[in-house]
């Protein structure tokens, strides 16, 4: 009999457990991360602004697998970094960025290189970064290739295509022997502090 109330006991309390994290909103956060803080217009604020400098990473074409994870920038709080590098359409290379930053009930922060903005119809996201590749002592400026929204608990993710023109619109061939620089510069800083 009394094992019975206890299991009783154990299940009212976990319930109770799950139902008071759920109205505070803890559970929500915890199973989405800071997409529940950046859709929130009435309960947070959101500022946004360039961050300063220019920030530099060194991409290995030799060994592509062997660049993902290079911090590229880092605060101590925010953070971007190689996700991966890739070959597209067989002679395209492409860089996935991957921007991390930290989330809690009472806000969120995230340095990324797109800028995620509140609009009177919704939500928006601009492409805010600049970007420039030296390859063999010359240097090329990149565009983007793709943005994501806040799609990971704790950040977006971005990507430039390594795509090299030279001033007459002629394409430069990449030696998958070579190493290339990447520089970034206007990244974007996000706070949203609760209202």
């Amino acid at each position: 009999m009394k094992r019975r109330q206890f299991i009783k006991v154990g299940v009212i309390c976990l319930f109770c457990t799950l139902f008071l994290l759920w109205v505070s909103g803890w559970l929500n956060l915890w199973l989405n991360g800071m997409s529940v803080i950046g859709n929130d217009v009435d309960g947070y604020y959101l500022q946004t602004y360039p961050v300063e400098g220019e920030y530099t990473v060194t991409i290995d074409l030799s060994n592509l697998k062997s660049n993902e994870g290079k911090v590229l920038y880092d605060d101590g709080t925010n953070q971007i970094y190689i996700e991966t590098v890739f070959i597209h359409n067989e002679s395209e290379y492409q860089v996935s960025f991957r921007s991390s930053g930290t989330y809690s009930l009472k806000g969120a922060t995230l340095v990324s290189g797109i800028e995620h903005a509140r609009t009177v119809n919704g939500f928006t996201k601009y492409d805010r970064v600049n970007a420039q590749a030296t390859y063999q002592g010359k240097t090329y400026k990149l565009y983007p290739s793709v943005l994501t929204g806040l799609n990971y608990k704790d950040g977006d993710s971005f990507g430039i295509y390594l795509i090299l023109n030279d001033e007459e619109g002629t394409k430069v061939e990449i030696d998958r022997e070579e190493k290339m620089e990447i520089k970034l510069s206007n990244l974007y800083m996000h706070i949203w502090e609760k209202n």
